[in-house]
């Protein structure tokens, strides 16, 4: 699959402007999806390949993403949360974000390990970045931590449902979740990570009155300010 390729970059053609903007107002959060329709491949291959090279804090990655293909898996994480049930269920692709509870050093040091070896760098070299990332991840908080790297997943969330909206693929941001049932259902419990919010992606129902709604944002000048 694509998001499982080696690292490479390509240049890539520049897409207008009015086509970010017309897919953001495009997109909207699907209450409805139709059921019969799946993703191409390349296109779910996509999505999860943003999800992966979403930026976070030192580039950490604080996150583990839960694919549930499984239709009975599928149910039980509905019977959970029954105003999202349909959603889990009807559409293409169900990812879960979750989060790492609390970051070690020892994590710090594999990250930076892995960037010392793909970037071919002397130790002399990495060592200030390890030390400074391990000092500033052991002043904070076990809440502070878990509370900082749930803002990561979001950042990736945020980029998914970007994505999507440029592909024309319909999402919807979930927070309505069981997080200790969800962790219980997908093999959570127990390990690093926890549930922080779930993602739904596929093709709205053509009945889903949501769709036709105008987008309601506050005027410009009430949420943008140049200083």
């Amino acid at each position: 699959m694509e998001y499982e390729k080696e690292e490479s970059f390509e240049s890539m053609a520049k897409i207008s402007a009015d086509t970010v903007i017309n897919g953001m107002k495009w997109r909207y959060a699907t209450k409805a999806f139709d059921g019969t329709r799946t993703l191409a491949q390349q296109d779910r291959d996509a999505l999860l390949a943003t999800l992966r090279l979403a930026p976070s804090s030192y580039g950490l990655q604080p996150w583990k993403f839960v694919v549930v293909d499984d239709p009975g898996i599928r149910r039980s994480l509905g019977a959970l949360v029954p105003a999202n049930k349909p959603k889990i269920e009807d559409c293409a692709l169900f990812v879960v974000l979750a989060r790492r509870t609390l970051t070690s050093a020892e994590d710090v040091s594999h990250h930076v390990d892995m960037l010392q070896a793909e970037r071919n760098l002397p130790s002399e070299t990495i060592q200030p970045l390890r030390d400074m990332v391990i000092q500033s991840v052991k002043r904070k908080e076990a809440a502070a931590l878990d509370n900082w790297n749930a803002r990561q997943v979001y950042v990736a969330l945020g980029c998914a449902l970007t994505a999507a909206a440029m592909l024309e693929i319909d999402a919807c941001p979930m927070e309505g979740v069981d997080p200790l049932g969800f962790d219980e259902m997908l093999g959570l419990t127990g390990t690093d990570f926890t549930t922080t919010v779930g993602i739904a992606f596929g093709y709205r129902d053509e009945n889903d009155p949501f769709a036709s709604f105008p987008r309601t944002r506050r005027p410009i000048e009430d949420v943008i300010k140049a200083v």
